[in-house]
């Protein structure tokens, strides 16, 4: 059981985070990010519409529906996979984060938040895909 190699669970926990020398790694196709970020904007306004308890369900929950399909482009090996995800995390957050803070009243309403996280959602894929067409560094 411990032989596997890389078809057990550690050569898929490895794969994870250290991909194998050698894999292409390609930018992030954009079409699959705008599908699901079309999704999340369904399911935000799905919520904000039919949600009667604030605390239940939020907007925020949308944002699952982005970083599932971002989270599989790192698993396969997209070019500076990591450095996006995370770069994708912080606009995300510092975005909701200003924008609340610039209107106060819009986090008040469930479709405020909805209005916040619809353009910071887009903002974080664009910032993704835009960090995985960076050139790939070269090590001398």
């Amino acid at each position: 059981m411990a032989d596997e190699g890389k078809h057990g669970v550690v050569g898929h926990v490895r794969r994870f985070f250290w991909l194998p020398r050698g894999t292409p790694r390609d930018p992030a196709p954009a079409p699959p990010l705008l599908r699901a970020w079309l999704r999340c904007l369904v399911v935000g306004a799905f919520l904000a519409q039919f949600t009667w308890d604030e605390e239940a369900a939020r907007p925020v929950l949308m944002t699952v529906f982005v970083w599932m399909p971002m989270l599989d482009l790192v698993i396969k090996g997209v070019r500076n996979r990591w450095p996006a995800f995370v770069a994708a995390w912080l606009v995300l957050g510092g975005f909701a984060l200003l924008a609340s803070a610039a209107v106060p009243a819009v986090t008040e309403s469930l479709w405020g938040e909805f209005a916040v996280f619809a353009p910071a959602t887009a903002v974080a894929l664009a910032t993704f895909v835009g960090v995985t067409r960076l050139p790939w560094p070269r090590r001398s």
